[in-house]
């Protein structure tokens, strides 16, 4: 019916029906290609394009991860790893994982950072450090200084009797610990059996920790997913490392539990990062990054917040306190004098402290009591002048203070230019006194009102932030060299004033090639 209807010469349905059958040959033989591919297990080199939808692979190649090693080594470092990737949570970061490990399979195990753990029941003893080869060998009837047995119990002997505060007890253990863990993880040996040669071997390591040492997120300590290191270490983080190290050495030698200390043979001196400012005036917000902060905290609605963050910046701007003891102080702390008012601190080292306190600072701090519905001239005596956002008659954390102070940076410098607002970002609340200090330096206050202020033992620490800022040093040399006319050399004098002339009106299109080679040598 119907080629009686419609007939089968017609050229125009040859050509469709030629067509439908090369399409479907090629089909048929993308088919068997794509069998062929499936056959083929997925592999930790294969690129992230291959496997994921674009979006998500564009977001993963922008966080530097290129294929799905790449991201297996993310996920497995736990935490909140999807935290950069958009619309992502935890369900979908999950999900992701059950794919990726449908691909590749469960992630190789990965080494735990724990003694017990890492080591088989018969080395356990020995890598603890009760047999060190440095360990002092008493003579009969002598007694050591410490009763610790083992390299841990000696670690903790010498934690107790030198840290001075909970953050120093902080950075000695994890300093301490991250060395013991490396002595029994990589040299098979334990702490108390290290020489010379292992202590210039963790130097190295320290310099470049391998991406197997670093943890992703946050997971919680001794985990599948936590390791000694949250990033790779700075030269001076690195030179704070070792200098506990040298100090817990030299401590247990006194103690009478080693023998000697190894780290006395080594060059201990790493010199300046490279890629890192010395400059401790760099860690201050500049007077442009304070403005728009200030701009921002009178912008933003009223809130417990808000008014927090009032108080805070001029308060520390002109005392100069650290985090920690902003956060230690209360009313009682405050006294009047007849010359103004003093705030008696317990500071770093436990060493007590009285610092002036503005007449602009007990303003705001009435202000921000009255915020909290608390009166001034009759608050009790422990109420903290720092207040939660919860319960304004308590105090916060430093972790609590430190994320919302933050947050609040990043969302007031904004408007800045790029290059500024990178550099107040990376601010922290500790800013704030490096912020004091270098302000106090520029407006002319003494070097010695300073350090007592500040509570620094050390005068040469205090002088750092008199040294020269770089926009004067600057100034200072294009004032005596910018216009010199000793640059210019005889006949090429009336060349180099014009080429001034053209820098100055702001051409940049100045070719080299317009300046003609210089007769002789230079």
């Amino acid at each position: 019916m119907y080629t009686e209807r419609f007939g089968l010469g017609d050229p125009h349905a040859e050509r469709r029906r030629a067509r439908n059958t090369r399409l479907r040959k090629r089909r048929i033989e993308l088919i068997a290609h794509l069998h062929s591919q499936a056959q083929t297990p997925p592999s930790v080199h294969d690129l992230l394009a291959g496997w994921l939808p674009a979006a998500l692979v564009r977001a993963l190649v922008n966080a530097g991860d290129m294929t799905l090693g790449d991201l297996q080594r993310r996920i497995s470092g736990g935490g909140r790893w999807y935290g950069f990737l958009p619309a992502y949570g935890p369900v979908k970061a999950r999900r992701l994982g059950d794919y990726l490990q449908l691909l590749l399979g469960a992630p190789p195990a990965s080494p735990v950072f724990a003694l017990q753990a890492s080591v088989s029941a018969s080395a356990a003893s020995q890598l603890s450090g009760q047999q060190g080869g440095n360990r002092l060998r008493l003579a009969p009837g002598a007694v050591s200084g410490i009763a610790a047995d083992d390299d841990r119990s000696a670690i903790r002997a010498w934690i107790a009797a030198r840290a001075g505060s909970a953050l120093t007890a902080k950075q000695y253990e994890r300093e301490a610990e991250r060395f013991a863990l490396w002595c029994v993880l990589e040299r098979r040996k334990a702490l108390s059996d290290a020489v010379a040669e292992d202590c210039r071997a963790y130097m190295d390591f320290l310099a470049d920790v391998p991406a197997h040492w670093i943890r992703g997120g946050r997971p919680a300590r001794l985990s599948a997913h936590w390791r000694p290191f949250a990033k790779p270490l700075s030269v001076a983080s690195q030179r704070l490392a070792v200098t506990i190290l040298n100090a817990l050495f030299t401590w247990l030698v006194q103690a009478r539990y080693l023998a000697s200390n190894p780290w006395v043979l080594v060059n201990r001196k790493l010199g300046d990062d490279r890629d890192h400012d010395d400059d401790i005036t760099t860690r201050a917000f500049t007077p442009q990054a304070w403005a728009v902060m200030l701009a921002q905290l009178e912008g933003e609605c009223d809130s417990p917040a808000t008014d927090r963050l009032r108080w805070l910046l001029p308060f520390v701007e002109t005392t100069g306190l650290r985090a920690a003891e902003v956060i230690a102080t209360q009313k009682k702390d405050l006294r009047s004098t007849s010359n103004g008012w003093l705030l008696r601190v317990h500071g770093k080292g436990r060493r007590n402290r009285v610092v002036p306190v503005p007449n602009s600072a007990i303003v705001a701090t009435r202000v921000y009591l009255a915020q909290r519905g608390v009166v001034f001239d009759t608050a009790a005596g422990d109420l903290p002048l720092l207040g939660s956002t919860v319960n304004p008659l308590q105090g916060v954390t430093y972790a609590s203070l430190h994320e919302t102070f933050t947050r609040f940076v990043k969302r007031a410098t904004r408007s800045l230019p790029m290059e500024a607002r990178l550099q107040a970002e990376r601010g922290s609340t500790h800013w704030l006194r490096h912020t004091h200090a270098t302000r106090a330096a520029e407006r002319g206050v003494p070097a010695d009102i300073l350090q007592e202020n500040l509570g620094q033992g050390d005068p040469r620490t205090t002088a750092r932030y008199f040294r020269a800022q770089i926009e004067r040093r600057q100034a200072a040399m294009e004032g005596v060299f910018g216009n010199s006319r000793t640059v210019s050399h005889g006949k090429h004098e009336e060349q180099t004033n014009a080429i001034q002339k053209q820098m100055a009106a702001g051409d940049q299109e100045l070719s080299l090639n317009q300046v003609q080679p210089m007769s002789g040598s230079d």
